[in-house]
């Protein structure tokens, strides 16, 4: 039987016009059955073109017979950001759209996340689509102890954000949320999109790859300026570890930045 919460996510870059566009493909880990409790998207532009909105649905498309009940139509809505008027633009932020869900899958299942944009745009958006996953839906829970590390990201390779050590009274982790923020300087057209994973040698996490509280559109002309995101949200999961354990916690970048971005990843645990 599955153990505990994991999560898969798949980003790239859609089409321009208003047809599916596969995304990605995942495949469940063979200890199932699995419970996909929650889905996630975001949507953020690649060079704002005033007149244009962007935003459309993602989808879940399984094989026959890989998730029941089927998923078919499952079009979960995700809209970053309306039409402007001018050649300056603020830098556009897409929180993350999570939706709770009820699919129940075998081990291995295989499912390909689809994107649609709303309408026909002059250059393709960037999405980012996850799946959390476990053997039931984890509870939420109260915080108890709350912590975080931090670095600065250039590249998009995956790259190590840091380790937490967990205190020796740890039992579970609870929740986590990601944090995904330009810093210094903003360059015009360029977006900052990605999500973030935990591993660790002392419990198996993987796979855990989880979607940023926001992630940020490329701005337009001289004058750009950022925006702020919302609300953090933490994900709720439910996975024990064993007191003192080592959680090392990385970011995927789908496109370099020319000054670090600010990454920070929180772990919520009892």
């Amino acid at each position: 039987m599955p153990d505990h919460t994991h999560a898969m996510t798949v980003q790239l870059a859609g089409d321009n016009a208003a047809v599916d566009a596969t995304i990605g493909q995942i495949e469940l880990p063979a200890d199932g059955p699995w419970l996909i409790h929650d889905v996630a998207g975001q949507v953020v532009r690649q060079t704002g073109v005033a007149a244009e909105s962007v935003g459309g649905h993602f989808r879940l498309s399984p094989p026959a017979g890989d998730l029941t009940p089927d998923p078919r139509p499952s079009n979960f809505p995700v809209f970053e950001h309306g039409s402007f008027l001018g050649a300056t633009d603020s830098v556009t932020v897409c929180p993350m759209h999570r939706y709770p869900t009820e699919y129940n899958a075998a081990g291995k299942a295989t499912i390909d996340l689809l994107a649609r944009t709303a309408i026909a745009m002059t250059n393709a958006p960037l999405w980012v689509i996850s799946c959390i996953f476990g053997p039931t839906r984890p509870p939420v829970r109260p915080a108890i102890f709350v912590d975080n590390i931090r670095s600065t990201i250039l590249t998009n390779v995956a790259t190590q954000v840091g380790t937490l050590n967990l205190s020796e009274k740890a039992t579970r982790i609870t929740g986590i949320a990601g944090i995904l923020q330009q810093d210094g300087t903003l360059t015009t057209a360029e977006e900052l999109i990605g999500h973030f994973f935990l591993t660790s040698d002392d419990v198996k996490l993987s796979p855990l790859q989880l979607p940023f509280n926001a992630i940020f559109g490329a701005g337009l002309g001289a004058l750009i300026g950022s925006r702020p995101q919302g609300p953090v949200n933490f994900i709720p999961v439910d996975i024990p570890v064993p007191g003192g354990a080592r959680i090392d916690g990385f970011v995927d970048l789908l496109s370099t930045v020319t000054v670090a971005a600010d990454v920070e990843i929180f772990v919520q645990y009892e």
